[in-house]
């Protein structure tokens, strides 16, 4: 088992005849700096946690006010999420592949709940042809990928897959990026210092000190802010200034989430996975850039580090239309992958032998419209029926593979499976190696997620 606080982590092994599993579940309590670590065997309606562990010949049951969040150990979960994320009326969602729809009914099958049929006034949405964004780059996995021709080997190290600064350093790269990107990383500093890093994006790596058209994130003492560089006016120019100073962060990291859309200019920031408000560039043109630069400009003997980062490809269109006007929520409306939008009534989804349809009655048309799956990007429920208990009363959220969340009443758990009560769905029995995570239930429902 092991134990950490927020001012270091300890570990104590016990045994009594059994082995702690090589990928245990972690528990965080309430302080969000103490952890648990062992195999969670249930959780009751109560929200109380059995908790096998090597410190105890007996099961633990912790307290449902104590326990934050449960992270899963997971074995292979190499699989692609399905194509499609169904939203409930209590904000859940659900990845899976749709079978059929009829007047009461959707059928759905999730590769982590199984077969399901789910009454049509309980659905808010349904989203279609979702992929996995495909990873540019992930890494670093060594110093000389990004000191290169535009960086400084000066001040860096490199140890277990991070860049690490020993005073004022500086590291770039050059990537090919699309128009649409995401950039993520993790910033590290240690207790009692005060970190100042800074990450240019979409940087024409000019290697002169001369004004260009670039991004950059600053993280220091004062908090955090988003500014666009201008080849031409005025230099700098703020999109976003947030008063996060690093004293708000104990455990003295922060994950740093960039979505970079220079098709319309815009730009959005997720701090540790939480969004803030998407921001418009203010200086036109976009830059058109494909650097990195990464830069800490910390004194001698103030250790920071730079790692996890990602850049993956983004396309916003499914959470664009998403978020759109729906129009008439007293009937259904559908939204094709070429902007179309119709009203009316969804009136089935089937299958045939080019694939599965959907038939959809439109205000404008006499006849039904027949439009294959492949087509469409957004089909939104009529909500003139009540939708049942809204779930909020669940004590508990779980995270699915593939962006799924679903509050739950009671979980107990085997080695493989997961049976669980859900207030819209009834008993669930779910795979085990599908749940990322469980943690306690927000007041409100959780929107749609971004990709």
């Amino acid at each position: 088992m092991r134990i950490s606080n927020i001012t270091g982590r300890s570990i104590l092994l016990c045994g009594f005849g059994i082995a702690l599993p090589l990928s245990a579940d972690d528990l965080t309590l309430v302080d969000g700096a103490s952890h648990l670590t062992g195999t969670v065997r249930s959780i009751d309606a109560d929200g109380r946690v059995e908790l096998s562990s090597p410190l105890s010949p007996e099961p633990l049951l912790l307290k449902a006010d104590r326990i934050e969040k449960v992270e899963f150990s997971n074995g292979d979960t190499t699989e692609e999420p399905p194509s499609a994320l169904v939203q409930l009326t209590n904000g859940d969602l659900l990845p899976a592949t749709v079978e059929s729809l009829d007047d009461r009914n959707l059928t759905i099958t999730s590769p982590d709940a199984g077969r399901l049929e789910i009454l049509r006034n309980h659905l808010t949405s349904a989203q279609f042809g979702i992929r996995p964004h495909e990873v540019l780059y992930s890494g670093p996995k060594s110093l000389n990928e990004w000191a290169g021709n535009w960086g400084d080997p000066n001040n860096w190290t490199f140890a277990r897959g991070s860049l690490v600064a020993n005073g004022p350093a500086t590291a770039a790269r050059k990537f090919t990026l699309p128009r649409q990107f995401i950039l993520r990383f993790t910033l590290v500093w240690e207790a009692k210092e005060v970190p100042n890093f800074k990450v240019y994006f979409a940087d024409p790596l000019t290697g002169k000190p001369q004004p260009c058209d670039r991004y950059y994130l600053q993280f220091g003492g004062a908090g955090l802010e988003i500014k666009r560089e201008a080849s031409e006016g005025r230099r700098y120019n703020p999109i976003l200034q947030l008063n996060r100073t690093p004293n708000q962060y104990p455990d003295h990291e922060l994950k740093v989430e960039i979505h970079v859309n220079r098709n319309d200019s815009r730009l959005q920031l997720f701090l540790n996975g939480e969004p803030e408000d998407k921001k418009a560039d203010p200086i036109s043109p976009v830059p058109d850039g494909s650097g990195i630069t990464l830069i800490c400009n910390a004194p001698s003997g103030n250790v920071q580090q730079i790692r996890d980062i990602e850049i993956t490809e983004f396309d916003d269109s499914r959470v664009r239309h998403h978020s759109e006007e729906r129009g008439n929520p007293q009937e259904d409306s559908l939204i094709s992958r070429e902007e179309d939008r119709w009203g009316g009534r969804l009136i089935d989804i089937g299958k045939t032998a080019d694939g599965t349809v959907f038939r959809f009655k439109s205000d404008f048309r006499n006849d039904p419209l027949e439009i294959p799956e492949t087509d469409v990007s957004t089909v939104f429920f009529a909500s003139e029926e009540a939708g049942g208990s809204d779930g909020r009363q669940a004590p508990f959220v779980i995270r699915l593979r593939g962006e799924g969340s679903l509050r739950v009443t009671s979980c107990r758990f085997t080695q493989d499976t997961v049976s669980a009560i859900h207030p819209l769905l009834g008993p669930l029995e779910l795979r085990r190696d599908g749940i990322v995570s469980m943690q306690r239930s927000n007041p409100e429902p959780n929107p749609a997620p971004e990709p």
